[in-house]
């Protein structure tokens, strides 16, 4: 994507995280400072709006293995997940890299998370039910920050890992050591429209840009899941007919 399109996105990103943080309803605080200006204007894009505009301008990747497909910023490069995870499934969108290293991706993982950890009707929830369900999830999660966010067709649980993760090596309840990452990385954990268990991370080295995470923010909002895996042939072949409109 060009850079002209990409800020137009960054742009219509912050006037949407303006609009909606300021009500309260989007997991997407990070860019809420980042366009303070605009906080008070009732004017926005939509979340449709936004995956409109994402999908006339970018890349449009689609699994037939795993059943799902995104919108990217850019053609990556695929690599499957199990390279870096040997039992984990999904694949590695790649943007940027330096041989081995990876710069800019995003990590779809299917299979994500056990059946009970998030609700499915994450969100229908009142914000009382959300809250808690918030708070649950961040307890010794290992992430600085955990929010319920608005993805267009359901929502996600939006989480920031942190950059120092206290441990409490015996159990006894208190903090014996503190470990310290050099990166900090996003995953949003969802259920697809047929009830797949998704999460999507950004790895963004050295350092999360804003232009790589508002990319990616809008990338989720783009996210379908196709009745379809490997194995159901008829399925694939519905899931490429429909990329190719």
């Amino acid at each position: 994507m060009n850079s002209d399109k990409m800020n137009k996105l960054t742009r219509s990103l912050k006037k949407y995280l303006a609009l909606t943080c300021a009500v309260g309803t989007m997991a997407f605080a990070s860019f809420a400072q980042a366009a303070p200006e605009e906080a008070g204007q009732q004017q926005s894009m939509t979340v449709a709006e936004m995956a409109e505009l994402a999908k006339e301008n970018g890349y449009k990747h689609t699994s037939t293995r795993y059943g799902y497909s995104i919108v990217c910023p850019k053609k990556p490069n695929v690599i499957p997940l199990s390279i870096m995870e040997e039992k984990a499934k999904g694949e590695v969108l790649i943007f940027d890299n330096d041989e081995y290293y990876i710069k800019n991706a995003w990590i779809i993982m299917v299979e994500a998370f056990e059946e009970n950890e998030i609700p499915a009707n994450i969100h229908t929830m009142d914000e009382a039910a959300q809250a808690k369900l918030v708070e649950k999830l961040s307890k010794n999660s290992g992430y600085e920050l955990v929010r319920v966010a608005d993805m267009g067709h359901t929502s996600g649980v939006y989480c920031i890992t942190a950059k120092e993760i206290e441990i409490d090596t015996n159990g006894d309840g208190k903090v014996d050591e503190v470990l310290t990452s050099d990166t900090q990385m996003i995953k949003t954990f969802f259920r697809g429209q047929f009830g797949g268990r998704f999460a999507v991370e950004l790895i963004d080295n050295p350092d999360l840009t804003p232009a790589n995470v508002s990319a990616y923010q809008v990338g989720l909002l783009t996210f379908q899941e196709w009745p379809t895996t490997a194995d159901d042939k008829k399925g694939a072949a519905k899931a490429k007919n429909s990329d190719k409109k």
